[in-house]
């Protein structure tokens, strides 16, 4: 299975100039592709429950450019894209779908900033004049990258894996470079151990907030899952939410 980032790399050798936010995919042709396949794992809890370390200190990704991608699990799935870049200590990042029905691309649908402090900035895609709508994808995209530091912080088994030569020609042909991708297999036992101890194998996980994802449910439909306070508040409290701006809104 190959990382649809592959055909979006060869895509933007010719057209990047009619993305919006194109500035920011120039780096995306040539950055590293970090591949998660698992959605459940993904948006676990478990991967939730661990993030309270990436808000610990400086965000910073593997690479000064680096594509995440998220395969979903159903029958017709979307490769839900992420290409960051490292300015400083901020993570500036477009969010990219790409569809099996109907079958294409979308543009960039935002464009985030992710600060040290755990605050997300987010600006639609000027076609787009629904806030909630803006604000949905915001969530996802930085949930994404949010997500992909937690697990690589807990030192997943990752795998090189490698376009075979029969498939290279003609992305070869078209400016395509870097054959291999990042294969992350997400262990929940290691995720467990980085978390704080909580007294017990069956207390309840301090008051936190779990942050919005896409879900696939059993019968094929895809959902936005909303922000929700959880966890017992008398164990005390993890604030680990980012706060979503959008420039000119109230």
């Amino acid at each position: 299975m190959i990382p649809d980032a592959y055909e979006l790399k060869r895509i933007l050798r010719t057209h990047r100039a009619r993305f919006w936010s194109s500035d920011l995919l120039e780096a995306a042709e040539f950055a590293p592709i970090y591949f998660f396949d698992d959605q459940a794992a993904f948006d676990s809890d478990t991967v939730d429950q661990a993030m309270t370390r990436v808000f610990s200190g400086p965000i910073r990704l593997p690479h000064p450019s680096v594509i995440f991608e998220l395969r979903e699990q159903r029958s017709a799935p979307s490769g839900l894209v992420v290409c960051a870049c490292q300015k400083g200590d901020i993570v500036e990042a477009v969010f990219l779908m790409r569809r099996r029905a109907p079958r294409g691309w979308t543009d960039c649908l935002v464009r985030v900033w992710l600060h040290p402090d755990g605050m997300a900035e987010i600006e639609g895609n000027p076609t787009e004049q629904e806030d909630q709508t803006v604000r949905g994808h915001g969530e996802v995209a930085a949930g994404i990258v949010w997500r992909a530091l937690t697990i690589l912080g807990a030192a997943p088994d990752i795998r090189d894996q490698k376009i075979s030569l029969a498939k290279r020609a003609r992305m070869a042909r078209e400016g395509v470079r870097g054959w291999v991708w990042h294969q992350v297999a997400i262990d929940p036992a290691r995720l467990r151990a980085v978390l704080p101890p909580q007294g017990g194998s069956h207390a309840s996980p301090r008051w936190h907030l779990r942050r919005g994802h896409w879900r696939q449910l059993t019968d094929g439909r895809r959902v936005f899952v909303r922000q929700c306070e959880v966890g017992d508040p008398t164990r005390g409290g993890v604030v680990k939410d980012y706060t979503v701006e959008i420039p000119g809104h109230e």
